[in-house]
This record gives structure tokens, C-alpha cells and sequence, in this order.
């Protein structure tokens, strides 16, 4: 029998997508081309956002005492989970499933089936421009060596002081250390841009972050495939895209970055739609990109700002400004508020910002 939706890429959400369809009793085709590949990236995310139909061995790491260093050392609500990749995957069943290991062009896309998913990923820029995205480069540590940046906590989201150790960016482009425990034991440790046009390269998060260890009195491991992590994340869908889900749709938050952990949340709502032959939203939040933008407007100095104002909002302000899913009334509530609690050296500037925002919103 033919299948009644394709799904085209077999990464977490893909797979996710694909394992839910199955539950319910759908025909799906998958197609990857290495459809088995382990999946190499750190997947991390809030415990509130796993689903209970993922498996408790899916869950590699965790921290419960997880911070935001920016003016000051915020203590952050809830549970942060570090995913155990292949124990993922192979929770993720496909039996049923028709897996074609093969590419598929996007001029077949549209043609594998009566309803189709898209779950490649955000492979496309700007035609004729620089696209938005997030950057990464990290290495992992044995415990000892990353006490100095855990400074007593067992995650740190994200440390906004500079790398070299001075007090303030100045003009330079802003980047932060993020910090977690792996499921091997060790800790990655992650220069990352958080948003730029264009974003900062390997070769310049690496040097950050060699500089970041050594500050710390670390001095950096090797640079070997195995204990090296590189990330570049468009943080907008291509232009044109559609039926779209995961890093290829509305799970990538253009405040944060991707959220595997928004992708697996989502998978049984997206599911649910598709058997019962109803349309579903991939389209990320105008309001979401529009802070995008007004966050690409901001100094240095008022990034830091503004990070260090969203570590005092509420629990549940946070949680609204970061996952994707969000609805649009709890998501400008919460980017309000961060606004809003900018320090005063930065409230001008920000005030710029949230005029762009707020005209975006008109």
C-alpha cells in the first residue's frame, strides 16, 4: 500500500515525527539518505518540555542547579536535561515504516506522497543577502578541568562576560559560554554567537574560547573530531519553505536557537494533523522575529543587558520568551518585561529596540 505521508529527513525531529505517525496507525515513507547516521550535536532542554512518551533512558544528563551569568548570577527554575543521542534514536522505532535511504531534491519533494513533512533542516540562506544565524564552537572537558566555569552550578545556560577577562565588549561583537554535563561524564564547553549578520565564525568562537579556558586557568584539549563540537544554525526559515518541522520549521526559536526539545513537545500535535488530515502551523511567530531584529539592533553592552534582565524575570516569563511554542500573548508579555528591566545605562538604547519591535507589531 502506498504511504500517506513522506517524511523527508531522519533526524531527531523527523524520527520523533515519523515514531508518532506510526503509533497512530499512519503509513509513512521516510527517506534519508544515511537514515541510521548517530546523531552528533548536544541536545539539551528544560524537563518540562519532554514529552512522556520518550523514554526515561533518553535522558543522559541533568542539572539542577543551572545558571545565567551576565550583570549578575542567575539561579534558573526547573530541570535541565542533556539528551543521550543514540539511546534516543534507538527508543525512536520505525517499524512499519517504508525507510528509503536516498537525497530527495525539493522538486520531488512535493510529488512522495499525499501529504508531505520536510524535516532536512534549515539548509538555505538569503538569496543575495547574509543570513541570520547562531554559531557555536566547543570542546568537552574531563569534571576537573571545567570547575572554574561552572563556579559552583552544574550548568551555566549562558556567561555573557567577555572571554578575555575585561569588564566590558566594547564594539566588539558580544558571545557567551554555555556549559553542561554530557552523558559520558565529561562537560562541553561552548562559545557561542548567539545571533549575528553575519554570525561569528569557527575560527574566531575557537580563539574566544581558548582564551575563555585559559583565563580560567585551562588549558585547552586538542582539537580531535571526537572532543569538538561545531554548530551553525540559520535562526530564520528559508524563503518559500513549507511543511516544514524541527530545525526546517517553527522549532527553531529566533530568540534561542534551534530546540530539539520544542521538536519532540510538538511532534504529537503535528501528528495528530496530519491523520486526521487537518493543516498545521509551520510558520515561526512574526513577534518572535521581529525581537530578532530589534536584538540585532542592540550595542554590546545592552545584549548583556538584556540577558541579564531576562535572569530576573519570572519562571514563567522565562519559559515563554524561550520555547518556540509559545502563544503570541505569554511570548510579548515576557520580551515586555525583559525589556522593560534593562539597566538604566542601557534603557535608551533598548528603548530603541523595542520601538523597532513595537512597530513591528503595528
Amino acid at each position: 500500500m502506498s504511504a500517506e505521508v513522506a517524511v523527508v529527513g531522519l533526524g531527531p525531529a523527523g524520527r520523533a515525527l515519523t515514531h508518532r505517525l506510526l503509533a497512530r496507525g499512519v503509513r509513512v515513507m521516510a527517506v534519508d539518505p544515511h537514515p541510521d547516521r548517530p546523531w552528533a550535536a548536544t541536545y539539551g532542554g528544560w524537563r518540562h518540555q519532554l514529552p512522556s512518551w520518550i523514554d526515561d533512558t533518553a535522558v543522559g544528563a541533568t542539572s539542577g542547579d543551572t545558571r545565567l551569568v551576565a550583570r549578575g548570577n542567575h539561579v534558573l527554575a526547573g530541570e535541565y536535561l542533556v539528551l543521550d543521542n543514540e539511546r534516543l534514536q534507538r527508543s525512536l522505532v520505525l517499524d512499519g515504516a517504508t525507510v528509503e535511504a536516498r537525497w530527495v531534491s525539493d522538486k520531488e519533494l512535493v510529488c512522495l506522497a499525499p501529504r508531505v513533512v520536510d524535516c532536512r533542516g534549515n539548509r538555505v540562506g538569503v538569496p543575495g543577502g547574509v543570513a541570520v544565524s547562531q554559531t557555536a564552537f566547543g570542546v568537552r572537558l574531563d569534571p576537573h578541568q571545567a570547575r572554574p566555569l561552572l563556579a559552583g552550578a552544574e550548568a551555566v545556560l549562558m556567561d555573557w562576560r567577555p572571554f578575555d577577562g575585561t569588564s566590558h565588549w566594547g564594539i566588539r561583537s558580544p558571545s557567551f559560554c554555555y556549559v553542561v554535563p554530557l552523558p559520558d561524564g565529561r562537560i562541553l564547553a561552548e562559545e557561542t554567537c548567539l545571533a549575528g549578520r553575519p554570525a561569528l565564525s569557527q575560527h574566531e568562537l575557537a580563539s574566544r574560547l581558548h582564551h575563555r579556558l585559559r583565563v580560567h586557568g585551562i588549558e585547552p584539549p586538542g582539537q580531535h573530531d571526537a572532543d569538538v563540537e561545531r554548530v551553525h544554525i540559520p535562526m530564520l526559515p528559508r524563503p518559500g519553505a513549507r511543511h516544514g518541522f524541527g530545525a526546517a520549521g517553527r522549532e527553531v526559536n529566533p530568540i534561542s536557537g534551534y530546540s530539539v526539545f520544542s521538536s519532540l513537545a510538538r511532534a504529537d500535535e503535528v501528528a495528530d494533523c496530519l491523520a486526521n488530515g487537518q493543516p498545521w502551523s509551520s510558520r515561526t511567530s512574526a513577534w518572535r522575529t521581529q525581537a530578532l531584529e530589534s536584538l540585532l539592533q542592540l550595542s554590546p553592552e545592552a545584549v548583556v543587558d538584556l540577558f541579564d534582565a531576562f535572569g530576573r524575570l519570572s519562571p514563567g516569563s522565562q519559559q515563554a520568551v524561550l520555547d518556540p511554542g509559545t502563544p503570541d500573548g505569554p511570548l510579548l508579555r515576557g520580551l515586555t518585561q525583559q525589556w522593560m528591566l534593562m539597566s538604566g545605562r542601557n534603557r535608551l538604547v533598548g528603548a530603541t529596540a523595542r520601538g523597532l519591535f513595537q512597530r513591528g507589531r503595528s
